[in-house]
């Protein structure tokens, strides 16, 4: 009799494990599995920091998006005097993303040349490539970083509600 009892506890407890662990939500979806090439943008798989190409290093700040977004054709070239690049992001996946990206330029030493230019945010739609340029606004300006994340709205918000508080 006791052991029946233990049987029966131990079904009842594997039930109710297959049944909670079925009933959680996946937020983001996994990659695509073979992904057709698109007409020439070749999709590679990029680390957090991509120094591959050495004029322009590739970095994605936000670990949710390692694996989805993908930066792939870095380019390089001169205006003029001046030095120009491009980045294609890529998403990788059926989900869309609010990101923001940021180019800051270096000299031949790696020395940063003035301040980080602003954030600039972007949406990108589900397998949707976009290409993002910047020109470097100074002469000695060779190299870039390119930075993507996703946005910090959760302190813009309390920022936006702490003024709100101060006024009232």
């Amino acid at each position: 009799m006791k052991q029946s009892c233990r049987y029966y506890r131990l079904a009842i407890l594997c039930i109710a494990a297959v049944i909670l662990s079925s009933c959680t939500e996946t937020i983001v979806s996994q990659p695509e599995p073979g992904l057709p090439p698109s007409s020439n943008i070749a999709i590679k798989p990029t680390r957090a920091v991509d120094t591959s190409y050495g004029p322009l290093t590739r970095i994605i700040a936000s670990d949710q998006l390692i694996g989805y977004i993908a930066l792939v054709n870095p380019r390089i070239g001169q205006t003029g005097a001046f030095t120009k690049a491009q980045v294609t992001v890529q998403n990788l996946t059926q989900n869309r993303y609010s990101m923001e990206y940021q180019f800051q330029w270096e000299d031949a030493q790696q020395f940063a040349v003035g301040s980080p230019r602003p954030w600039v945010r972007f949406v990108l739609g589900p397998q949707e490539a976009k290409n993002i340029q910047e020109m470097a606004l100074n002469k000695e300006s060779i190299r870039t970083k390119f930075t993507i994340r996703l946005p910090d709205d959760i302190f813009i918000e309390l920022n936006r509600q702490m003024e709100k508080s101060l006024k009232q």
